[in-house]
């Protein structure tokens, strides 16, 4: 079992709906790990903030069908630019996603501009960019 099975099953709920894996040190690798687990089918709400997984770490997330189900998203504190926005306001995957959280990260007005008209963050009601 990897380490990240191990967080994985230490901090998901009981009922395996909410994951905190706030400061893990994930960074992009473990993020891209995350993005391919299995387990990740049933989360609902998943805070990573203070992992440092930048962009590439939000591409993953963002592509990956295994986070259609997810309705909260808390990404504080992790390295992202508007190139992770972009990622974000394309995602044809994170369709339930009704709260995002992008506090203390590099991404522009441009960036917020793309994520507060994304056509595909239909369900989005709640983004926040400033603490």
């Amino acid at each position: 079992m990897s380490r990240l099975d191990d967080l994985i099953r230490d901090k998901v709920s009981k009922d395996g709906q909410v994951l905190s894996l706030k400061a893990q040190f994930l960074r992009e690798v473990g993020a891209q790990e995350l993005a391919k687990n299995e387990s990740m089918e049933n989360i609902r709400a998943l805070d990573l903030s203070q992992n440092g997984i930048g962009d590439e770490g939000v591409k993953a997330i963002a592509q990956s069908e295994l986070f259609a189900n997810l309705r909260t998203l808390n990404l504080a504190s992790n390295i992202i630019t508007d190139v992770g926005a972009k990622y974000l306001a394309t995602s044809k995957t994170l369709v339930s996603l009704r709260s995002l959280q992008l506090v203390v990260n590099d991404i522009s007005e441009e960036g917020e501009k793309l994520l507060r008209n994304s056509t595909d963050l239909i369900k989005l009601t709640s983004l926040k960019f400033r603490i």
